[in-house]
């Protein structure tokens, strides 16, 4: 989808944002791999008023950056596979998905792009496009997601060689696909949301990407 056609965003009336929500108290519950904490806050509410206090409890990650990495000359998709223990009830923990990492203190989200595609799939990325920002799980999780397409070269990926860090016991395979058969997985196969946007938004830009990538 170009540019010019794009829909005019939805403006949400009325146009409310952060400065109608009131934080009264914030409590952290736990810090670990994720943090936990219970706030208490109230809204304005569209009748102008405000709501009662709401107690919520949150789990926070923060910002993470996912990339998905493609060729567009040779019209390829680079995947990656690793064990998730929080799938271990999944037909399989082992999921297909998008490089992807957390945003470290004074990093840009485009750095942190270039520095995981390095980690997890040992590739260069070229050229960088943001493709759109989601979150979550907004009703219990504190994470926003900056999803970006990473040009690379595909005839320079190592399909024999595992990638990830080992202080963290990451254990990642690589798997390229032709574009078209990537996106068919999303039938069979890709069953985890980063991944799932990721493709659905190569489906439908890919013309407009390959022209102004190939110009």
């Amino acid at each position: 989808m170009s540019k010019k056609s794009l829909p005019t965003p939805v403006e949400f009336t009325p146009k409310y944002n952060q400065s109608d929500v009131e934080i009264i108290k914030e409590e952290a519950l736990y810090n670990g791999f994720f943090k936990m904490k219970k706030v208490t806050l109230k809204h304005r509410l569209f009748n102008g008023g405000w709501s009662g206090n709401i107690e919520r409890e949150m789990m926070v990650r923060g910002d993470a950056v996912c990339v998905l990495l493609y060729d567009p000359r040779k019209d390829k998709v680079l995947l990656i596979e690793q064990f998730r223990a929080c799938a271990v009830k999944h037909v399989s923990p082992w999921l297909l998905e998008l490089v992807a990492g957390m945003v470290e203190d004074g990093e840009s989200n485009e750095e942190v792009a270039r520095r995981e595609s390095l980690e997890e799939a040992g590739v260069e990325v070229l050229r960088l496009e943001w493709m759109l920002n989601f979150v979550p799980s907004p009703g219990g999780l504190v994470e926003y997601l900056k999803m970006y397409v990473g040009e690379f070269d595909s005839n320079k990926v190592n399909l024999e060689k595992s990638y990830g860090l080992q202080g963290e016991n990451e254990d990642i395979r690589l798997h390229l696909f032709d574009a078209d058969v990537a996106i068919a997985l999303l039938k069979t196969n890709i069953d985890n949301a980063s991944t799932i946007m990721g493709l659905q938004w190569l489906a439908l830009n890919k013309q407009d990407l390959r022209a102004r990538w190939l110009a």
